[in-house]
């Protein structure tokens, strides 16, 4: 009780004429739960019987839905002609003779055929015998309780309006009902891959009915009496849950409150929810949309309409669910791209790449080249298979590749057998030759230690420099990074002129590791285009 009052008190809304409203719509919206069972149980058995040819049974079946549409049209006229007086409207209702003893007429119809048509359905085969008797008693069900709260309301009278308002605990936004139509197409597009629902409503009967029209369809059917039960049910299942189907007049959490909680959480906001009501105040259906319903139905269910609307709701999600899968595999193939990417560019040129950089060429003041080449390759390629050869480069270069990230350095190319390597770029470093010498030392160690299948190890012969270099990308399909300059070209020397098992260096690299490694000077020796150079072995460390 204090709940609905704090609700009308935060909504300003605490005169006497907006708690008669709430309770008219209430007491409306129960009156028409009934109604929504018959209406819908009658159709369930009017397409069972049109398959069989069953002509006694659809004339009993359409006179009890005609019924039932008659009461639906009476109870809409009725409260529709008091929603706007002046007078006590809760009253006016409880008293209304048009109410108490006209609906009894088409009501009495309603339970006598259903009880006779039980009577009829021997002729049917087991299945359908089993599915008509059941909604024919769900039929009956629904109309005796619509009797009874019929009867109901004449003890309303002595209620005061806090002890209705206890009865009903009225949501805020439950106004009035709407029409119900029948003359929908049956060829209604179904749609091709079920679904699993779940349907939230605290009428069990609506439950029940819902139930049996979804499974016509084939789609699996989760339901919830209330709000928590389906918060329950979709924090084991939301992954699987493809539409919810909400009720939005229920106790204690209402479905407006349930919307709200599905699309402000990220694990449910993308569950569609199709909201019934037999309340179609415009409010109410603009507020679910704005908060993320995908469409609104009004009760009694329309079968024809509910397919429908489910169809086009499941369809919509099916799309939804092809676009994340796409866009998933995007991301997946942008990933391979991008790790394809950085394995034939350094990280940092990669991302200026990418960033819609066209021509990149930078300049370095200080950077030191290795050039690696594996003697006697030629001889062992001689007489190996191409796919042995090629196991056998893979291996050794896996080897320089795990070496090259233990000293942070930065790989350029391959060339056949030759294996070329820099340090301080494209990051500047103040160790670069610090680092291309523990390489070298390493790669030194490591090369006669790989098993080449062929009882004949490797050697290694190795040359380095240090100086500015100019660096940058080639090619536009093909991209590459590469390094030009004296001290690249004198790097490349160093290794073409060194000694098979020795790391031969030019001086500008000795003068920069000569306090901190042991090296062997060299005679001096012609080198083509540079003329007599000084030259040294890096031997070991100090």
């Amino acid at each position: 009780m204090s709940d609905i009052k704090s609700k009308i008190v935060k909504e300003n809304v605490n005169s006497p004429d907006h708690y008669n409203k709430i309770i008219l719509s209430n007491i409306k919206h129960d009156l028409i739960n009934p109604i929504n069972a018959i209406l819908g149980y009658s159709e369930i058995i009017i397409d069972i019987s049109h398959i069989k040819k069953n002509d006694s049974l659809i004339r009993d079946i359409q006179i009890i839905h005609d019924s039932g549409n008659a009461i639906l049209t009476h109870i809409n006229e009725i409260f529709s002609s008091d929603s706007d007086s002046d007078d006590d409207n809760v009253g006016n209702i409880i008293h209304n003779t048009e109410l108490q003893f006209i609906l009894r007429t088409p009501l009495s119809t309603i339970i006598g055929l259903a009880e006779m048509a039980m009577d009829d359905v021997i002729t049917l085969s087991d299945k359908n015998l089993r599915d008509v008797k059941e909604s024919l008693e769900k039929i009956r069900e629904a109309g005796k309780r619509l009797f009874n709260l019929l009867n109901d309301l004449k003890g309303y009278v002595n209620y005061s309006v806090d002890e209705l308002m206890e009865k009903y605990k009225p949501d805020i936004y439950s106004k009035e009902a709407s029409n119900r139509l029948f003359d929908f197409s049956p060829d209604v597009k179904v749609t091709t891959e079920p679904g699993v629902i779940l349907v939230v409503d605290d009428e069990v009967s609506n439950l029940e009915l819902l139930e049996k029209i979804l499974k016509e369809s084939n789609h699996t059917v989760f339901k919830a009496e209330n709000a928590s039960k389906a918060l329950k049910m979709l924090s084991d299942n939301s992954n699987h849950i493809d539409l919810i189907l909400l009720d939005l007049i229920m106790p204690g959490l209402n479905g407006m409150e349930f919307l709200q909680k599905l699309k402000t959480d990220s694990k449910t906001s993308h569950i569609p929810v199709i909201m019934q009501s037999a309340l179609d105040e415009l409010e109410a259906i603009v507020e679910c949309i704005a908060l993320g319903a995908d469409d609104f139905l009004m009760k009694p269910i329309n079968k024809v309409l509910l397919k429908a609307k489910l169809n086009s709701a499941m369809e919509k999600k099916h799309f939804r669910d092809k676009e994340i899968k796409y866009q998933n595999k995007i991301k997946q193939e942008q990933k391979k791209s991008e790790t394809l990417l950085l394995n034939i560019l350094p990280g940092s040129i990669a991302r200026r790449l990418k960033d819609g950089e066209t021509l990149i060429a930078d300049d370095y003041k200080n950077a030191t080249v290795l050039f690696a080449d594996l003697s006697g390759f030629t001889a062992i390629s001689a007489i190996m298979s191409a796919q042995d050869l090629v196991m056998l480069l893979n291996n050794v270069f896996s080897v320089f590749d795990e070496l090259l990230m233990k000293h942070s350095l930065e790989k350029i190319k391959t060339i056949g057998d030759n294996y070329m390597l820099a340090g301080g770029i494209p990051q500047e470093s103040d160790n670069h030759a610090i680092s291309v010498a523990e390489m070298a030392l390493d790669m030194l160690d490591v090369v006669p230690k790989i098993d080449t299948q062929m009882d004949k190890s490797l050697q290694i012969r190795i040359g380095i420099n240090s100086g500015p270099v100019s660096a940058g990308v080639i090619g536009k399909k093909k991209f590459i990074y590469d390094l030009w300059g004296d001290t690249v070209n004198v790097a490349s020397r160093m290794e073409s002129y060194g000694i098979n098992g020795h790391i031969h260096i030019a001086e500008a690299t000795y003068n920069i590791l000569k306090d901190l490694y042991k090296f062997k000077k060299c005679e001096i020796q012609e080198i083509p285009g540079k003329g007599k150079m000084q030259t040294y072995f890096l031997t070991g460390r100090l």
